[in-house]
Formats: C-alpha cells, sequence, structure tokens
C-alpha cells in the first residue's frame, strides 16, 4: 500500500456501496454513487496504535442530480457513513468517518474524466435485475455472437452486443462508450481476427482501466498483451449454450462479480419466460451454496407462483433440495378435526 493511502481503492469502496444499496433498492443512494466522482481524503492523524488514520469520502456529482437531492442531502450522507463501519472492522488502523457529498459542472472535471453513468442510463441500455455483461468481438462472427447473446439471457445476463443493442437513431460510439462505463464484465471472444479490429484492443483497455473482471475467451488464440494475465475459458463459438454456461460459472467463480451473478440468477428465476429456461437456470442455482434468506424467500415464491418453473420436470424438487424444503404451514383451528 502506498503511505498516505487508504488500503482499499475508492472504486472498490464505492463498488461495494453501490451494491449493498442496490440490493436494498435504495435507488437514489445507487444513482448518487455511480453517479459520483470519488477520492479519499485524509482529514486526521494520531500516532497512537502504529499511526491511526481518519479518512473521508468525498463525492463529487453532476449538478442537476445534487439539485435534486439537496433537500435530503445531510440524511443521504449519514446513511452512507453508515455503511463504511464494515471498513473499519477491516481496516482498524484507517476510519472511514465522513462522507460529503458536493455538486461539479461537467466543465470542472478533469481532461478525459467522465461521469459515471447514471441509473436512467444504465436502466434504458441495459434490462433491469441482469447482469450487465460486455462482448468484445469482430463483427464476422456476428451471427454466432448473437445466438451466445441468447444463450445467456437465458441464465440471467444480459450480453450488450454492439450491432444489435444499438438504435440507428442513436450515436452508435457514445452507446458503445455508456456500455462499457456501466458494465459489470467484459468477455473478449479472442478469433484469430479479434486483434485485427480496430475496437476490440480499446474495449479490453475499458475493463482494465475500470478494474473490473475480464474474461478471455480462447478460441483458438491464446489472450495477449495485459489480457493474457487474466484466467481464460476454453470454448467453441459454435456451442453458444456451452460456451454461455462456462462463462456463468466463471462470473459465480469470481468474488468480484458472484454477488451481481448470484442475484441476476434469482431475478431471472422469478420472471422465468418457459419451462426450459426455468430448467437452464435450475442447473446453475443448484451450485450456489450462498443465498441469503430473503433470495432463498424468492426462489421458493418463484417455484409456487411462476407457472414457467412450477411446470418445468424436476425444478421445484431440485431447488428445494438445494435450498431447503420451505416449512408446511402451520394449522389453524379451523383445520384441526372434530
Amino acid at each position: 500500500m502506498p503511505e498516505g493511502s487508504f488500503p482499499k481503492p475508492v472504486s472498490e469502496v464505492v463498488a461495494t456501496l453501490t451494491d449493498i444499496f442496490r440490493h436494498q433498492q435504495r435507488a437514489e443512494a445507487v444513482e448518487l454513487l455511480e453517479s459520483a466522482h470519488a477520492c479519499f481524503d485524509q482529514t486526521e492523524y494520531d500516532n497512537w496504535n502504529g499511526g491511526t488514520y481518519i479518512w473521508a469520502l468525498r463525492l463529487e456529482i453532476p449538478v442537476p442530480l445534487f439539485a435534486s437531492i439537496e433537500p435530503r442531502l445531510s440524511k443521504i450522507e449519514e446513511d452512507i457513513t453508515a455503511k463504511l463501519k464494515y471498513f473499519d472492522r477491516l481496516y482498524p488502523n484507517d476510519h472511514l468517518h465522513e462522507v460529503t457529498v458536493s455538486p461539479i459542472a461537467p466543465g470542472m472535471l478533469a481532461a478525459g474524466q467522465r461521469m459515471a453513468p447514471s441509473e436512467i442510463e444504465v436502466r434504458r441500455l441495459w434490462p433491469e435485475g441482469r447482469f450487465r455483461l460486455f462482448l468484445s468481438h469482430v463483427s464476422e462472427h456476428k451471427i454466432a455472437v448473437s445466438r451466445l447473446k441468447g444463450e445467456l439471457e437465458h441464465r440471467g445476463v444480459a450480453a450488450f452486443v454492439a450491432h444489435e443493442d444499438i438504435a440507428p437513431s442513436l450515436e452508435w460510439q457514445r452507446e458503445i462508450e455508456l456500455a462499457l462505463r456501466s458494465m459489470q464484465a467484459l468477455v473478449a471472444l479472442i478469433t484469430p481476427d479479434f486483434h485485427g479490429s480496430l475496437w476490440t484492443d480499446q474495449e479490453l483497455g475499458w475493463a482494465l482501466g475500470r478494474g473490473i473482471l475480464l474474461i478471455p475467451v480462447r478460441l483458438g488464440v491464446d489472450p495477449y498483451g495485459l489480457a493474457n494475465k487474466y484466467q481464460g475459458v476454453n470454448g467453441i463459438l459454435e456451442q453458444p449454450a456451452q460456451l454461455a454456461k462456462s462463462l456463468v460459472s466463471a462470473l459465480l467463480y469470481n468474488e468480484q462479480t458472484h454477488g451481481a451473478m448470484r442475484r441476476s440468477l434469482v431475478s431471472a428465476f422469478v420472471h422465468a419466460t418457459s419451462p426450459e429456461m426455468a430448467q437452464t437456470l435450475c442447473s446453475h442455482i443448484v451450485k450456489v451454496a450462498d443465498f441469503t434468506e430473503e433470495e432463498r424467500a424468492t426462489l421458493v415464491q418463484a417455484c409456487n407462483e411462476n407457472g414457467q418453473v412450477s411446470e418445468a420436470f424436476g425444478v421445484r424438487e431440485s431447488i428445494f433440495e438445494a435450498i431447503g424444503r420451505p416449512p408446511e404451514p402451520k394449522a389453524t383451528e379451523d383445520d384441526l378435526p372434530f
């Protein structure tokens, strides 16, 4: 850790806070954190116990967003500060004790710096409740990539494929950039012609620069450059179901994406549109061991209330075996025999 810096990067702290508030359905806090330019500010130092540092989290957000939340600003700052106690337990010599939110005009940003996309932009580009995955590929393989996208959708993953996901009336470079700024992971489909593209290396650079998970898929070629240090996945583009299965397994295996992918499986299961989709999701769900009590209850509810799930052969039984069968309802006086 560099001297004079907080032990955890500010991007990871903000991402963790964002994930907590998203799970708690606090949309206003999520939009604030995702739109903020964040930094740590050391406010105090005490040489007790080998040196204790006191830090503040500074969040600068666009003026329109600041204006909309200003009447509730103190309460929002207090709520975010309360969540920082988690980091105090991890780092006893570094205390995050304060959060300040301030407005910043776009013209005040450093050269090349961009605000994080707003919640409204994210909802416009990505389906709600789905893992946001950018598929980096060359256009010659767009038919096979479209099939992979469909298989991923059946597994709770929204895959961004540039040639499909940009409306003709929109500025296509801006939409690709928005997808790169809001994706939760990137998959590089490394075919022999991948490196020859004008765009694919730039897309990988976005993932590397943001510090998000990059999954190279070896499609006849090994990863190269900085992507070579990432654990790759072997696959065959003409077998999209198997490749989609491997990618979801990789997202669940990685600590950085496990939580978001787990929640996406639950959300997709609740809204499964066919018995086949329910069976596909079930094959991943039964391998997850850390569902929260709320998520378990949601899975049980889907088994009982979504006809596509209840009609899927073997799905209810497999889910109950994996997460535990729900308790039978207690008998009431009306149920007791005379």
